[in-house]
Order: structure tokens, then C-alpha cells, then sequence
């Protein structure tokens, strides 16, 4: 029996024990080679793995949740990449199970790789205190992180580049670049953009309000998780991005200002639209996208009657948010890759609105009164579930590529000021020969539907593309 006991704790211990981090090629030496055709762990975004060639740009708001809590989890141990005494940028890779788990976590290249001219060699080679520097943190962060347990049903890989060290910034006449050239600058009022993006900075830098005359700032790509409220004090401060920062936003407030009109907080990992967002009474243009927002009230867009350009991407939602109408002056609305499957009636009701993006979602229905949008010249709808279309509104660009039509929509030669048309890869039998007729198209795509596959369609075909191109129109 102790013999028995004795044999399991072993075992227990050897499987604890085992390395979950390994250089590439020693990897595909001891397990598998990552050239395999069907390897497993296959990359996240791969058809082969989740049938959605899309899946990679939907799932990037995870890929770098996950740098940036490696990089966390690291400081927390008083391991800082950026103070590495070399300058390299390393392909890492987490192998994991569908419960998130890590299995393993390779870096580098598996063989040398080269540009196309031959003129330059990456170089993923670590000396000896910084490789093992990294391996040692990073065994401890895969036996302790897991991501989100419903990102694939199957195992997968996901990638991505690990900065080692910091590149030197040359000196610009026209921006300041790093922390030391703005705290060693002598005419602050001279200076008008601070550029401080990439720079690994944890906290919010004091040294920005040295700078009163400030209209631009770019702290994007950094570790700032609070912003103090006294930056929207810059009285001249137009533009404000805080894009790739993983932001506090229980504690994200917006003090009431008259003068900012650019404001990005995309991958900030928010989840609700801040409430004081609205205290931007000037803010023109606004991106939210890339975050996963679970739930949107009726007060955010209160009183934003200035904002033009709305940028939704890849945020997760499966609804408009409420009260969007609000939004008076919108001139651009941008909701691609979401779990959008139908708008709302409101949506039509915004008078200034140009340009409407929402491909690559689940919406089989437009709303009806689409056409009061007199303003709308541009409608981005392809990757839908779209079968019919609705009267439309006098369009210049419509992309309707990727749904489920069968036959060409009447609705669109009504369209007579079109100038860009998508329909390819749909179920269409019917070629649309009225639109030789069309004096302003200038672009047509409609290749991967069915009357390709029919041989009683191919002269009818032929003869439409041959007219159209007459007229110097592209057909594809």
C-alpha cells in the first residue's frame, strides 16, 4: 500500500512538475511540428477549427487581454521586459484546452526566417538571463492564467508578438515621443501633440500637464488603468486616445468639458459604455469598438448632439443601443463584427446620417423605413442573412456581398445614382442586366453566385460584363 501511495505521489508530482514552456523548436522535437497540415491546437480564427474565417479579428479583444495580463502578471513579480538589456520582438504562442486552460506556451521561431530580399534575418535569440528570466515567469503564469472557457469548443493556439526592451524614438520637430524628452522640454506652450504611445507605461504620466497648450495626446498601447480627471481640464485638448490600456472603467469618469472632439477608448476591456461619457458636450467623433460591452442604457448618448462618427466594432453587442436616435448629428455609425440580428426602427430616424457599416453580423431584415435616411450614401451589409431588401434610400456605395439572396433585388435599379455595388458570393440565378442602364457606376463585384455555375447563363453573362466594361467599369 505505501509502495502504491508512494508510485501516486510521484505521478501527481511529475505531472505538476512537467514544463509548459518550451522554445518553438524544441517543442516540435519533443511533441509535434507546427507545419503538420492537421496539428493540434490549431490557431484560433483558423476555418478548420471554428468554420469562421472571421474569427481572428472578432476574438482580438482576447488576444490582447491576454498580452497585457502576461505583462501584469510579470511586473507583479518585478519582471519588466521593457528593462531587458536587449531589443527583440519574440513570436510567442499559447497552446489551450476549451476551458482556457494553458497547456503550453512556445516562443520563437522554429527555423531562421528571413525577409523576401534575403537582406534581413529575424533574430528571436535570447541571452541566457533574460531566456530563462522568461521561461521562469512564464511557467509560473500558465499554471495560474486562464482565458475565457467559451472561445472554441476544440483545443487551439493563440499568437502573438512579445516586445523585449525598448527601441529608441528618434526626435521629431513636430511631436514629443518619449517621457524624457517631455520632462527635459524647455517651451512647454510651444507644444501642441504628445505622443507617448508603446512606452509600457503603467500609470498616467504628470509630466502631460507641463503641457497647457496640448491639443493631441496618444497614450495608446501602455498599462494606465486610471486616467485622472484633470486631463479634460487642458482647456485646448482636442484629441485624447486611450486605445489598448486596460481601463479601470468602474472608476472611468468624464468631467463636463466644451473642448475635446476626438476620444478613443478602444481595447480598453470595458463593458459598459461609461455613463459620463455624455459630459463630452463636444466630442465629435467616439470609438467604443473592440471592447465587449454586455449592456447599454438610455443615458449615454444623452445630450452628445455634436458627435459625428460613432465606431461600435467588434463590441460585442447583440442590440443597438437604446436611444441612438439622440444622436442627431451622427453622420457615421460603425457596427461591424457584432451579434447584431435586427435594428431598430429608431435608426431611421437620424437625419444626418452618411455612412451605415453593419456587415458581418446576424441581421436577416432591414427596417422597413430605411429609406427616410435621405442622407445615407454609403450601406456596408455584406456577411448578413440578408434575403430581401426593403426601399432603399438613394445610395451611392451598397455592399450586400455574402448573404442569402437568390435572386437580384428589384430595389437596388432603383438606385439610379449608384456608383459601387457588391453582391458576389450569394445564391443569384438571375443576371442583372438592367444595370448597363446605371450612368454613375463606376464598380461592380459580383463573382461566386450561382449564374456562374449555370452553362444557360453564360453568354447572358458575358454579353452584361462586356457592356459594362464598355463604359469603364470595373467588373469583378
Amino acid at each position: 500500500m505505501k509502495k502504491l501511495f508512494f508510485c501516486l505521489f510521484l505521478a501527481s508530482f511529475s505531472v505538476f512538475a512537467q514544463s509548459k514552456v518550451y522554445r518553438t523548436k524544441v517543442f516540435e522535437e519533443k511533441f509535434f511540428s507546427f507545419s503538420a497540415p492537421n496539428r493540434p491546437y490549431p490557431r484560433l480564427g483558423n476555418p478548420l477549427l471554428d468554420n469562421n474565417p472571421n474569427s481572428f479579428i472578432v476574438l482580438d479583444v482576447e488576444r490582447r487581454k491576454l498580452i497585457q495580463d502576461f505583462f501584469k502578471f510579470a511586473r507583479k513579480s518585478n519582471v519588466r521586459f521593457d528593462k531587458f538589456n536587449e531589443t527583440k520582438a519574440i513570436p510567442i504562442e499559447f497552446l489551450v484546452q476549451p476551458n482556457g486552460t494553458i497547456d503550453y506556451m512556445i516562443f520563437g521561431y522554429s527555423t531562421p526566417r528571413s525577409l523576401a530580399n534575403q537582406r534581413f534575418t529575424y533574430d528571436d535569440s535570447l541571452n541566457s538571463v533574460n531566456e530563462q528570466t522568461l521561461v521562469n515567469i512564464s511557467e509560473k503564469f500558465c499554471q495560474t492564467y486562464k482565458l475565457p472557457a467559451n472561445l472554441s469548443q476544440d483545443k487551439y493556439s493563440v499568437g502573438t508578438l512579445l516586445n523585449i526592451g525598448v527601441s529608441p524614438r528618434k526626435s521629431s520637430k513636430m511631436f514629443i515621443s518619449t517621457i524624457t524628452q517631455a520632462e527635459t522640454c524647455d517651451k512647454p506652450d510651444t507644444v501642441k501633440t504628445l505622443q507617448l504611445n508603446n512606452l509600457q507605461l503603467e500609470t498616467f504620466p504628470e509630466v502631460v500637464f507641463k503641457f497647457r497648450n496640448l491639443e493631441k495626446l496618444d497614450l495608446s498601447d501602455n498599462f494606465i488603468e486610471r486616467v485622472p480627471k484633470k486631463v479634460y481640464k487642458i482647456k485646448h485638448l482636442r484629441f485624447l486616445s486611450l486605445s489598448n490600456n486596460m481601463l479601470d472603467y468602474k472608476r472611468f469618469r468624464v468631467k463636463r468639458n466644451q473642448h475635446l472632439k476626438d476620444l478613443n477608448l478602444q481595447f480598453t476591456g470595458m463593458t459598459r459604455i461609461p455613463r459620463t461619457i455624455s459630459k463630452n458636450r463636444q466630442l465629435e467623433v467616439l470609438f467604443l469598438g473592440n471592447n465587449r460591452i454586455e449592456e447599454s442604457g438610455k443615458y449615454y448618448f444623452k445630450k452628445m448632439t455634436n458627435l459625428k462618427s460613432l465606431n461600435l466594432y467588434n463590441a460585442g453587442l447583440s442590440k443597438v443601443p437604446a436611444n441612438i436616435s439622440r444622436l442627431s448629428n451622427l453622420e457615421e455609425l460603425d457596427l461591424y463584427y457584432n451579434r447584431i440580428q435586427l435594428l431598430p426602427d429608431e435608426i431611421c430616424q437620424m437625419p444626418k446620417l452618411k455612412t451605415l457599416a453593419i456587415s458581418n453580423n446576424q441581421i436577416w431584415k432591414l427596417p422597413e423605413n430605411i429609406c427616410q435616411l435621405s442622407t445615407l450614401q454609403t450601406l456596408y451589409a455584406h456577411h448578413n442573412k440578408l434575403s430581401i431588401l426593403p426601399k432603399l434610400p438613394d445610395l451611392k456605395l451598397l455592399h450586400v456581398g455574402s448573404n442569402l439572396f437568390k435572386s437580384f433585388p428589384d430595389e437596388i435599379y432603383a438606385l439610379t445614382n449608384l456608383e459601387e455595388l457588391d453582391i458576389t458570393k450569394n445564391q443569384i440565378t438571375d443576371i442583372p442586366t438592367r444595370l448597363v442602364e446605371f450612368k454613375k457606376l463606376q464598380s461592380l463585384f459580383m463573382q461566386g453566385n450561382y449564374f456562374d455555375l449555370l452553362e444557360s447563363k453564360k453568354a447572358e453573362l458575358t454579353k452584361l460584363v462586356t457592356d459594362l466594361e464598355k463604359k469603364d467599369i470595373l467588373v469583378r
